[in-house]
């Protein structure tokens, strides 16, 4: 039990890392980087304990899955690609499981026939999992992604069932057409059956408690959450298809009748972010299980003396090679047709046929459908379980690397110039409101949060290079700061106190930078340097405690003002000296930045901002922000200065901010520790 719970932590754990690498190295694909730590996880050890049964996986991860994706698909789009969807999810993979199991059968006779075709359905259908994981590293056109979504879809229910008629044949060794064919209609309409009536039951339950005035979002929440499992459940109990019983329940779930009530959005709030991050540990629990279950299946077998290495290599190959070749045929036949029948160049397709070829990758479905297949049904068992992740694992990566020379490469384009404009007006706006109002240091805090807001925009509507220039003009200022601290305490200028109040506000310039691979290394000798001197001021200083009266206190503010004031000499002289060298806006926010802070120093509001900024107490003069940031926003739509979709965008980041800072008006431990000392100070 203990190695277990280890183990969930270790995989918590390195599903931050893995996120954390892709936000570093975003070239490296987040699925791949998984995969390579599923394999890491079952080298040391983690497929001893962790191990899944074949149904647990389909019902409790890819039947979520399916229901989330169906949710948020777009039906109206899906539906007309119909034609070529219907090719993929029925003659495709009765294809594909036709000619996977005789080419697997021709190149290892020692496999029996029906056993063969049990593989080439486990591998017939494509993954939606990790169809959607490489779409979001390239860029399809809107017809290719509709196609590979409804297909992805789909078409598990049509391998699974395939597999299941050769299931039958390997164990009794009778096979029809016929029966086949009945059994995959009376699978298919009887999944989606019970996907209509499933939600359809939920909408009863709904307006029941509607009517009880028992309404509950948490309550809503888990029937959510409960409709894909129980659609599984329920339809695999009777027989029927459990995959497609959960992709109808999600394609009506979403398409409902929409109210605008409180509760409704409430319940649309949560239930985003729960699935959000429930669908990102699925996804990822899929590809660490396929790392893992890479390392138990196929490193056994490759190092069994019984089996030859070098043949099940080959055939990994073979059938890997045939898996596209057979899809490519497929659907470059259908577009032969279509050119056919509208009088145009074949060669026009051309890009669609690669794209949706290429792109058709197989998944951890495709093991989870052949673990089906009992240890004592078949000697070979072991033999088609390391084929099939084989296979799975190369045609992701074939994939991966062959999309690229067909594919978009997927540009984010920023711009941000009319978000920088809107947050420039608003903060001029609270500078204005703040000449006439008590709480000045509210509104000075509030104007801190916009302004880190337009640094960001800044930085990000250029490039990633400006990012680093930001760092690199952030670790000078640091070091200009640290040079001028470190001086004034050598020349008896300030008192012990003055400097590591001074160095506080230091640590909060290191926390604003944004750290890459080249200037980490940068940062890790400034921080180092400061921290030296840290040290051996304390060394060479007694500190004795001592009650801050006021008029140490006030003493204390005259030094941080003093140096303030020379350190801010020298860095607005250092950022003037790199005009030409440095992006000239991104010189001037920084100069004005400081000249800015320079003004709340010199009103002696250094040191209470600092605190106040540990536990900000200006609710009101935030609330005032963010109803001038809407009314900016309406003004500049108004214009038309930006699209509906920003003006959304906007707000959503507004509403966002004024959830949270609602949230946070409470005093921490922290803030009440501050607050103690402040009115000790005043006795």
């Amino acid at each position: 039990m203990l190695h277990t719970i280890f183990y969930v932590i270790v995989f918590l754990l390195t599903l931050v890392l893995s996120n954390v690498l892709n936000k570093v190295f975003p070239k490296l694909a987040l699925p791949l980087i998984q995969v390579v730590f599923g394999l890491i996880l079952g080298f040391f050890g983690a497929d001893d304990i962790l191990h899944v049964a074949p149904e647990f996986f389909l019902g409790f991860i890819i039947a979520p899955l399916l229901f989330r994706e169906s949710e948020e698909a777009d039906v109206k789009h899906i539906l007309k690609h119909s034609k070529i969807i219907l090719v993929l999810i029925f003659p495709l993979v009765f294809i594909t499981t036709l000619g996977l199991g005789l080419l697997s059968h021709w190149v290892y006779v020692g496999i029996p026939l029906a056993a063969c075709f049990a593989l080439g359905a486990s591998l017939a259908p494509t993954d939606a999992v990790a169809v959607g994981a490489l779409s979001k590293n390239f860029s399809f056109p809107k017809r290719v992604m509709s196609i590979l979504q409804g297909e992805g879809l789909l078409n598990d229910a049509s391998g699974i069932i395939a597999f299941q008629i050769a299931l039958v044949a390997l164990v009794t060794g009778y096979f029809s057409l016929p029966d086949a064919t009945m059994k995959l209609v009376i699978a298919a309409i009887g999944g989606a059956a019970i996907g209509f009536v499933l939600i359809y039951f939920k909408g009863l339950v709904l307006r029941l408690l509607e009517d009880v005035d028992a309404r509950d979002v948490s309550g809503y929440l888990l029937l959510e959450l409960a409709v894909p499992l129980s659609a599984f459940l329920i339809a695999e109990e009777l027989g029927v298809s459990g995959i497609i019983a959960a992709v109808v329940a999600g394609v009506m779930s979403a398409n409902g009748l929409k109210r605008t009530t409180l509760f409704d959005a409430q319940v649309a709030k949560l239930k985003s972010t729960i699935w959000d991050t429930l669908t990102f540990i699925l996804n990822s629990i899929v590809f660490f299980f396929l790392g893992i279950e890479l390392y138990q299946l196929v490193v056994p077998l490759l190092v069994n003396p019984v089996y030859s290495s070098t043949h099940l290599l080959l055939l990994t190959v073979i059938l890997t090679l045939g898996l596209f070749v057979l899809r490519f045929l497929v659907i470059s036949f259908y577009y032969w047709i279509q050119s056919l029948r509208r009088k145009q160049l074949f060669s026009a397709y051309w890009n669609d046929i690669l794209l949706l070829t290429f792109a058709g990758s197989k998944g951890t479905v495709s093991i989870a459908t052949i673990l089906l297949i009992p240890r004592d049904v078949s000697d070979v068992q072991p033999v088609l379980v390391f084929l099939a992740a084989a296979v799975t694992g190369l045609s992701f990566l074939v994939g991966m690397f062959i999309l690229p020379f067909f594919a978009v490469k997927k540009v984010v384009k920023v711009d941000n110039l009319a978000k920088i404009s809107i947050l420039s007006d608003v903060v001029d706006e609270l500078r204005n409101d703040m000449k006439k109002a008590k709480n000045k240091q509210g509104y000075n805090i509030a104007i801190d949060a916009y302004q880190e807001r337009i640094q960001q925009l800044i930085i990000e509507q250029e490039s990633t290079d400006m990012a680093v220039d930001y760092n690199d003009l952030q670790l000078l200022i640091i070091r200009i700061e640290s040079e001028g601290l470190e001086a004034a305490l050598r020349e008896n200028k300030i008192s012990l106190y003055t400097y590591r109040t001074y160095q506080r506000y230091i640590r909060s310039l290191e926390t604003s930078i944004v750290h890459s691979l080249v200037s980490s290394f940068q940062f890790a000798y400034v921080i180092m340097m400061r921290t030296f001197h840290l040290l051996m001021s304390k060394l060479l200083h007694v500190d004795f405690y001592f009650k801050k009266t006021k008029a140490v206190m006030l003493t204390t503010r005259d030094e941080i003002t003093e140096l303030y004031f020379n350190n801010t000499e020298l860095i607005l002289q250092a950022l003037d000296n790199l005009n030409g060298v440095f992006d000239e806006q991104l010189l001037n926010f920084l100069q004005a930045e400081r000249l800015r802070t320079s003004e709340i120093v010199a009103a002696g509001g250094h040191i209470s901002r600092v605190m106040n900024k540990a536990q900000p107490n200006n609710l009101t003069e935030m609330m005032r922000a963010y109803y001038l940031e809407r009314k900016v926003i309406f003004e500049y739509e108004a214009a038309g200065d930006i699209t509906a979709r920003e003006a959304r965008e906007m707000r959503i980041n507004v509403n966002v901010l004024e959830d949270y800072s609602l949230a946070s008006n409470h005093h921490t431990l922290l803030f009440e520790f501050l607050e103690r000392r402040k009115k000790a100070n005043k006795n």
